[in-house]
């Protein structure tokens, strides 16, 4: 199974805001693909495929962390990786990242243990779209920036995910393997 480990965004009023600025960010004429809002998520980590017991013991990993649960504030859209191509459209967090980054590195060190690893410093941004070509960038580049300093408001992260990932023509569905409630 195609699998990752990820915080949902689950705060249906930012939810909202979000789909307000994919609206206008799809006005620009860009060949974007917005996620969906219940597809909305902090990627942790990207396990590809992966086994049952592979699975299994992931999830022992999650059922072992001692976090407790804390607030976000979510400011300001961006991009990656930069404005040559523009491949995906984000929303940043402002208060609350270092507790995300320490979350992630306390799960990033168990997993390294499981012999998986990641090349890439967790940086917290939740996608809200994928751009597919340079159609129209400088177009999308303005509609951006008009978002560069939005506050979306805060939200509690309070658990967890081993998420499984079915890629279909229609995008891709998520289907939730383990939850870890944080304190």
């Amino acid at each position: 199974m195609r699998a990752f480990i990820a915080v949902d965004l689950v705060d249906e009023n930012i939810k909202m805001d979000i789909l307000k600025i994919q609206k206008v960010l799809s006005q620009s004429g860009s060949d974007l693909k917005s996620v969906k809002p219940q597809n909305l998520h902090f990627t942790i980590h990207f396990l590809g495929e992966i086994s049952e017991q592979e699975a299994t013991n992931i999830s022992g990993i999650l059922k072992d962390l001692d976090v407790l649960s804390f607030e976000i504030s979510f400011r300001g859209l961006g991009y990656f990786p930069n404005s040559r191509r523009i491949s995906v459209i984000w929303v940043g967090v402002d208060n609350g990242e270092k507790e995300f980054v320490e979350l992630a590195n306390q799960i990033e060190k168990k997993l390294v243990q499981m012999n998986y690893s990641s090349d890439r410093k967790f940086l917290p941004h939740l996608t809200v779209c994928r751009v597919k070509t340079g159609r129209n960038k400088d177009q999308l580049i303005h509609a951006v920036e008009e978002f560069s300093d939005v506050d979306l408001g805060m939200t509690m992260v309070s658990s967890v995910k081993l998420k499984k990932s079915l890629l279909t023509p229609e995008g891709p569905i998520y289907t939730d393997i383990y939850e870890k409630v944080l304190k």
